[in-house]
Parts: C-alpha cells; structure tokens; sequence
C-alpha cells in the first residue's frame, strides 16, 4: 500500500467558541461592576480596562494553541505537531486504533464540524481526540478505512487468538 495523505490541516477555530463566549460575559461583567462603582466612588478606570485586557489575552491563548496546531493523517499514522513557543510533535499508528467515534456537539454542528473519538490500544494514551474537524464524517470513514486496513494484515498472519505463534490443540492435557 502506498502513503497516501488522507487529512493535513489545523482544527477550526470553531473549537474556541466557548472560550469567547466566556471571555465576552466576563469582560461586561467587568465593565457592569465598574460601572456600577462608579456612581458610589471614586474609580480608576484604568484598572477596569487591565482586567479586560486579561481576559482578552486569556481568551486568546486557545486562538493561538489552535492556529499552531498542525494534524497530518496518512495512511500509516497520525501525526500532531503543536506548540506555540516550543514545538511537540506527537504521532499514533492507524494500526493501534481499535474504533472511531464522532461528537458533533450542538454549536459545532452549527458551522458543519465535529469531534473525532479514536480508541487505541495504547494504555497511556486510550482515547484520542481530533477536535474541530471540517468535513468530519468523511474524515471518519476514511480514517477507520486505513486502520482497518493497517490491521487485517496483521490479523490475518496470526491465529485466531492474535498470537502468530498459537496453536490450539484439541487433546486434553495427559493423566
């Protein structure tokens, strides 16, 4: 079989929703507190603004974790590189994937994105998730397509119990 690249991109930035929402309520609350002070005493409002630009730079952060987000998928493993400062790269091989799942929660739904659940047989690591996915139904065919294709062949060089080695025997054990 050939590699063949099957995905290569970064998650939507759908995926920070949340974050901006949050981030939006807590930045009117903000202003609603000052504002509301400010007709009972005395009140910098230079502080107000400091407040709001941590929340802002807290909200962007996710933006930033996401954009330096890079996901190729072929058809012999995944790989994840991420960081903004520092760089990690992460990989897992098709054939340790065991079942592929996919979330659509409602507000990704909206803009026509999903969440990608992968089960493998990695005791560290048993469920990995590709978040923010575009097109993600197709996604999921094509990825549980190459893993099963990654581990028929070792299935079927091996017995029925997964062991190459095993031998079943119908004798019973001596008396």
């Amino acid at each position: 079989m050939t590699k063949q690249v099957i995905f290569s991109g970064a998650p939507s930035q759908v995926i920070n929703l949340p974050s901006v929402l949050k981030g939006a309520a807590v930045v009117l609350l903000i202003g609603a507190i000052h504002w509301y002070a400010s007709n009972h005493f005395t009140v910098h409002w230079n502080l107000a603004f400091a407040q709001m630009a941590a929340v802002m730079i807290a909200c962007g952060v996710p933006f930033l974790k996401t954009a330096f987000t890079e996901i190729v998928i072929d058809t012999e493993r995944i790989t994840w590189t991420q960081g903004i400062l520092s760089r990690r790269s992460s990989t897992l091989e098709l054939s340790s994937i065991s079942g592929v799942t996919l979330a659509y929660p409602w507000w990704q739904r909206v803009f026509g994105t999903g969440t990608i659940f992968m089960e493998t047989l990695d005791p560290a690591h048993p469920v990995r998730r590709l978040p923010g996915i575009r097109n993600a139904e197709q996604l999921r065919r094509q990825l549980d397509e190459a893993a099963h294709a990654r581990r028929d062949p070792k299935q079927a060089a091996s017995g029925p119990s997964g062991r190459p080695d095993a031998q079943h025997r119908a004798d019973p054990e001596p008396a």
